[in-house]
């Protein structure tokens, strides 16, 4: 049985090959869990695992992976029970806060201290999901602009040409000229006030995002 020191940190350390497989275990910027095929128990976690589960060691070895990095049902592990070859898929486990965090996952089965395990690998993605969605964001806010001001330029643009077919026939009143000018003129306006009012509303929400935007639309 495996006690709380870990596989790595015990039965790895008896050769000078293992003794370097342990110092890559704990040191490599990759998560990586050692898990019974059998039992579905963890009997091994480096550190950088243990971060992103926000757990301390004593809180996962010995526990069943479902509790942790792969919610699934008893009987339906992917890759015991389905023989889904897994990758770099997209999966979620659970930290110690309850929040699902996104990760690429791997597993191979590998031979540790003479017995075959299941060795997961993993890195967080929740950071690039975040930034998928604020972008993904940011694309609607920027379609949802043109569209506030595709119609109105439109009409503008029409009218701007009704007046000077008006103004080039001679057959003009200067001052109803002067009033439909001033009409596209309040238009303009307001499509630039609700186009002001869009950009807020990204720089609000998306300050990361928006920052680009206020350069681009200052430089306009």
């Amino acid at each position: 049985m495996t006690n709380n020191t870990g596989l790595v940190s015990g039965s790895l350390e008896k050769t000078g090959s293992e003794g370097l497989f342990k110092i890559i275990f704990n040191k490599f910027q990759t998560a990586i869990v050692i898990i019974d095929p059998k039992t579905h128990v963890i009997v091994d976690v480096n550190p950088l695992a243990l971060e992103i589960l926000c757990r301390t060691r004593e809180d996962v070895i010995g526990k069943r992976c479902v509790e942790f990095i792969c919610p699934t049902k008893s009987g339906e592990c992917p890759v015991t029970d389905k023989h889904i070859d897994l990758h770099g898929s997209e999966r979620i486990l659970i930290n110690s806060r309850g929040e699902r965090v996104s990760i690429l996952k791997t597993v191979a089965i590998g031979n540790v201290g003479g017995d075959n395990y299941l060795i997961e690998s993993f890195v967080d993605i929740s950071e690039q999901k975040r930034f998928e969605a604020r972008k993904s964001a940011l694309i609607f806010y920027l379609n949802e602009s043109i569209a506030r001001v595709k119609k109105p330029m439109e009409l503008t643009s029409r009218n701007l040409d009704q007046i000077a077919t008006e103004v080039s026939s001679g057959g003009f009143d200067p001052e109803e000229i002067r009033m439909q000018i001033q009409i596209q003129a309040n238009n303009l306006r307001q499509m630039e006030r609700n186009l002001q009012t869009l950009l807020e509303e990204v720089r609000d929400e998306y300050k990361d995002i928006s920052e680009n935007v206020c350069e681009f639309r200052a430089g306009m």
